[in-house]
């Protein structure tokens, strides 16, 4: 029998991952680098302008000469006629005179509006504001050129509950060979570029895509999600300064004992705005005193297919979960707005514990406008479909859940900021007991996720259920 568990409900409904607090991506080591602000790259961090993605898209460095910007001192590894008799000696380089670490703390809380509502009935009685998680995690980051092609990024988290992570380690070897930002691979531990974006590109959520982890849903032993931090290598480049794209392999369930043999692909192409590259930017943002206003299209499509070798240590043995996933996006910008939108297609052939198949449908969109430069209210709007079968191969009664989450990006300063925003949740299709909807079960440390109980047997295909379950608050600072 296929068990709906409360931690994959929670993941359907997105909330667990709308809610958490976004790690703070900004880097200041790279500001003090170029003796700039963090508003040349970023509007609300992490979330990036568009010289900022070009920024990002050419392995952290500027368009042009890098080193032509580069104000903080460096000490010299090596001669520069050194490179007239490599390979006969070693390639010169550069390090920074100075440590190149930033730190940072993110966490949030949470305004429990109803005792019944989901976050209320899984709270200690009474509790109203739920302030555990406010200070959640500690950054360490660092970020560094070696020269004008080879870069290194890296961070190390601390997690209140006193876990240590490698959330990122990457060596960027830029402008391998041919015209320049075609040909660029990274190495090391990172976010797949299943987009052409940052992946922590929302003013609300932790990232723009939301994850839905199948596996987890539904009781076999992959853990496996479209978007996370995975061990392995990309090739990714930007042509003519408006197609972009990016292939990779990597290890994809990282956090999990299953291991996994992932590689993907994307293609995208942007309209009108800044180039992909930021050349001809001349090193800075074409309007300095609107960083982020441009008008633009920008257009991809991505495929990703994992296979996870799945635990058959309990039992006989479990057949690989194939998961095959293809999407497409696009991002809008007139001016101050900009409005984010995708669907992905999530298919595993052996997405449950009874080895059949299941499916995710999912879309989302932000809608934001800079009023601002220090002020951004946005809007969320998510949608996730379940679809899986029974032991013997029959359909299930499809799951659909709804969320949306409106709220307002405060930039205090340029490396500190608030997030407030509100969480409503409405989904058809839930279990029953007793012949009453059971579904909302989930608590205020997920976020006010539901969770589908006890069992897909249950399953009223005709109920209906919605509520207001919290107010998130959010807050980080980076230095």
């Amino acid at each position: 029998m296929i068990r709906w568990t409360s931690r994959a409900a929670a993941a359907l409904a997105v909330a667990a991952l709308l809610c958490v607090a976004s790690n703070a991506y900004a880097i200041p080591a790279f500001a003090r680098k170029y003796e700039t602000s963090c508003l040349t790259c970023h509007t609300v961090y992490p979330k990036l302008n568009p010289f900022g993605e070009a920024f990002r898209r050419n392995g952290y460095r500027f368009p042009g000469i890098d080193s032509d910007y580069v104000k903080q001192g460096t000490i010299v590894l090596g001669q520069e006629a050194n490179k007239k008799t490599f390979p006969n000696s070693v390639w010169p380089g550069t390090i920074p005179n100075s440590v190149p670490l930033s730190i940072g703390v993110n966490g949030q809380g949470f305004v429990i509006p109803s005792s019944t509502s989901t976050a209320g009935r899984n709270a200690r009685p009474g509790t109203v504001l739920d302030l555990h998680d406010l200070v959640a995690e500690g950054h360490i980051w660092t970020g560094a050129s070696l020269d004008d092609s080879i870069t290194l990024w890296g961070e190390l988290t601390f997690v209140s509950d006193g876990s240590l992570s490698v959330e990122h380690f990457q060596v960027l070897f830029n402008d391998l060979v041919g015209p320049k930002h075609w040909f660029n691979l990274s190495v090391g531990h990172g976010f797949p570029n299943v987009t052409p974006f940052g992946p922590h590109s929302s003013y609300l959520a932790d990232q723009m895509v939301p994850n839905v982890p199948i596996g987890e849903l539904l009781g076999n032993t992959s853990g496996w999600v479209l978007v996370d931090s995975y061990t392995g290598l990309e090739l990714n480049g930007v042509v003519g300064g408006r197609f972009d794209y990016a292939v990779g392999l990597n290890a994809g369930a990282s956090g999990i004992s299953a291991p996994t043999e992932d590689y993907y692909g994307r293609v995208g192409f942007k309209l009108g705005g800044l180039r992909s590259d930021g050349e001809g930017s001349t090193g800075a943002p074409q309007d300095t005193l609107r960083p982020w206003a441009e008008t633009s299209l920008h257009l991809y499509g991505f495929g990703y297919r994992s296979n996870t070798f799945l635990d058959t240590t309990a039992g006989a043995p479990t057949p690989n979960d194939v998961a095959t996933t293809w999407g497409l996006g696009a991002r809008a910008q007139f001016g101050s707005a900009e409005l984010n939108a995708g669907w992905y297609h999530d298919k595993h052939n052996h997405g449950t514990d009874s080895a059949t198949e299941a499916t995710a449908k999912v879309f989302f969109s932000e809608l934001s406008y800079v009023l601002f430069p220090w002020l951004v209210p946005s809007i969320r709007v998510e949608n996730i479909r379940l679809d899986a079968q029974d032991a013997a191969g029959a359909a299930l009664p499809s799951v659909n859940a709804w969320h949306v989450m409106p709220g307002i990006a405060f930039l205090v300063r340029p490396n500190v900021k608030l997030v407030v925003a509100a969480n409503w949740e409405h989904a058809n299709g839930f279990p029953t007991v007793g012949g009453e909807a059971s579904a909302w079960t989930g608590g205020a440390g997920d976020g006010g996720a539901f969770t589908i109980a006890p069992s897909p047997s249950t399953v009223d295909a005709t109920s209906s259920s919605s509520e207001f379950q919290t107010i998130s608050i959010s807050m980080a600072w980076a230095m």
